[in-house]
Formats: structure tokens, C-alpha cells, sequence
């Protein structure tokens, strides 16, 4: 049969085009990043400066960060209903032909899709900071018998046990956050990016000297102000960060003050906060955390003090 004459499916038979041995290589982290993420944004983002349309830049990187997010959470959703299903096989494997096949292919899939989640995740964070350059905002986003299954058990159930565990413990090792919590709140309407940069630098640099620990950053998830720059400061510092979204649809007008007793619960052991400028929720949290013994800094604005309010 002549190759311009031959269907699809036949063309794949042809070949061995088969979805098992298609195990294409995943591209490297910098091509990842640079040569797909950045180049992309810059492709469509850059035509849009100086135009017209300048003001959908932010919206529109905003948007293709959120795909790549979206994506990674639906993969991560994937690789638990995979492992979900090892878990399913390796229990109820009896020995046969047909099982092995299934725990192999479910174990390669799990393979596969760590791998494409890796990169997608690379790819989300990659954004992220491409987001962040353009716009200056920070990126928020989004059984059996116990002698019988041991006597039954083949080097296939033992490699997938082995998986899995190894699975688990890499993904607790990713979701664990060292050191102590700096709690950071503020006004809505600052802008000074210098003086929260430079604060939070020179508090950092002093837990550091004091207690030998990093600091992980506590804050409202505040999209506008204080705690958008402090984000974009942890974010550029590597510093993880960890968010008390108000609930808003439980507390109502209560929630942010929510938010407080939840960052200052004893649990946490903050190390301090930081408060730059404010309102009554940030007064809220400054006096409730001096109440509890721990150490409030609070900075005022620059740009306020200088037109002398």
C-alpha cells in the first residue's frame, strides 16, 4: 500500500506509533522556562506595549499564569487517582498475566505523569515570575488475607510499594516548611516597595543572627498594598509563604480579624510582625500579638510622612 494512500491508524501500525512506546523526552528546565514560557509572553505580551491594548497586558499574563496553575493542580489530582490505583492493584493482584500488565502500565503512567507535572509546574512558576516583571504585581493565584497477599506478592507489587513510598515521602519533603513564622500585614494603599524590601531584609538577616532559623511569611493573601509587595519579597528572596485567605461567606466583616487569631494562634509560635502602616485590622493584629508577648514592629509610611500626614 503506497505511504500517501494509508489512513491514520494504519500509519501508526506502520510505524509502532503506539501511546506506550511514545515515551517522548520531557524538555529541560531552562527551555522550559525560557525558550517556551518567557519567549511566549514576550511573543504575544511585547506587541501590545505602546498600543492600544497595553491595558490587557496585566489581565492576559494573568491568564496564562493561571492555565499553567490550573493545569498543575489537575495533573497533582491525577497522580493521586493513579496512585490511588497501584494501590487498588497492588492489593488485589493474584499472580496473573493480566494484573502484571496493569501494574506495570499504571506504575509507568505514574512515571509519566511526575514527570510532565514537574515540568508543568516549572513552566506555572516560570510564569509567575513572568508576570510579575511585566506587571509589578505579585502572581496570587489559586484487602485480602495478610498471608495470602504476601505469598502472592511478585517483584512488581514490591517495586510499586516501593514507589509509593518513595512518592509520599518526596511529596511530604516538598509540602514541609522550615523555620519560624513573621507575620506581615499593613495598608492597602502603600506603594513604597524599597522600604518593605529593605525592612523585611534587615528583620530577616536579625531572626537569622538571633535564633540560626529562616523565616517563612505569614500574611492575608492581600492582592493591593503591604502584603502584595511582601509577597513579591518573599517570592524574590525564596522564601516560602504561607496564606490566611479571610473567609468571608463564614465570618463576614469578622474575617480578616479571623485571620489575626489564626496567625497569631500559639501553634505557630510566630517570631514577630511586621506591620506597615495600617487600619484597624492591622491595629487589631499589632495589639493582640503584644498581648500575647510577641514583638510588633511597626513602620510607617514614607511616602505620608513626607506630604506630612
Amino acid at each position: 500500500m503506497p505511504y500517501d494512500q494509508a489512513t491514520t491508524y494504519e500509519t501508526i501500525e506502520l510505524f509502532g506509533l503506539t501511546e506506550k512506546d511514545a515515551a517522548m523526552p520531557i524538555p529541560t528546565d531552562e527551555m522550559l522556562k525560557d525558550a517556551i514560557i518567557r519567549e511566549t509572553f514576550e511573543t504575544l505580551l511585547g506587541q501590545l506595549r505602546a498600543t492600544g491594548l497595553e491595558a490587557e497586558i496585566e489581565p492576559l499574563a494573568h491568564g496564562l499564569a493561571t492555565i499553567l496553575q490550573r493545569r498543575k493542580i489537575a495533573l497533582t489530582k491525577e497522580i493521586d487517582r493513579t496512585t490511588d490505583k497501584i494501590r487498588a492493584l497492588a492489593k488485589s493482584h493474584d499472580g496473573s498475566e493480566i494484573a502484571e500488565t496493569a501494574m506495570e502500565e499504571a506504575q509507568a503512567r505514574f512515571l509519566q505523569l511526575r514527570d510532565i507535572t514537574g515540568a508543568i509546574e516549572t513552566m506555572s512558576e516560570a510564569a509567575a515570575e513572568c508576570y510579575e516583571t511585566e506587571t509589578g504585581h505579585a502572581f496570587i493565584p489559586a484487602a485480602g488475607s495478610r498471608a495470602s497477599a504476601r505469598a502472592q506478592e511478585t517483584g512488581a507489587i514490591f517495586e510499586a510499594r516501593q514507589l509509593l513510598e518513595q512518592h509520599d515521602r518526596e511529596t511530604a519533603e516538598k509540602s514541609k516548611v522550615e523555620g519560624v513564622p513573621l507575620i506581615v500585614s499593613g495598608a492597602t494603599d502603600w506603594t513604597d516597595v524599597d522600604a518593605i524590601f529593605s525592612t523585611l531584609d534587615k528583620v530577616r538577616a536579625r531572626i537569622r543572627q538571633n535564633r540560626n532559623q529562616e523565616i517563612f511569611v505569614c500574611h492575608k493573601g492581600g492582592k493591593h498594598g503591604a502584603e502584595m509587595i511582601a509577597a513579591r519579597w518573599a517570592r524574590a528572596r525564596g522564601i516560602p509563604q504561607a496564606r490566611f485567605d479571610p473567609r468571608w461567606s463564614a465570618h463576614g466583616r469578622s474575617a480578616p480579624f479571623k485571620c489575626n487569631d489564626e496567625m497569631l494562634d500559639d501553634k505557630f509560635a510566630a517570631a514577630g510582625v511586621v506591620l506597615f502602616g495600617g487600619n484597624g485590622v492591622a491595629l487589631n493584629l499589632g495589639q493582640k500579638a503584644e498581648a500575647k508577648g510577641i514583638t510588633v514592629m511597626r513602620v510607617a509610611d514614607p511616602a505620608r510622612a513626607r506630604d506630612g500626614k
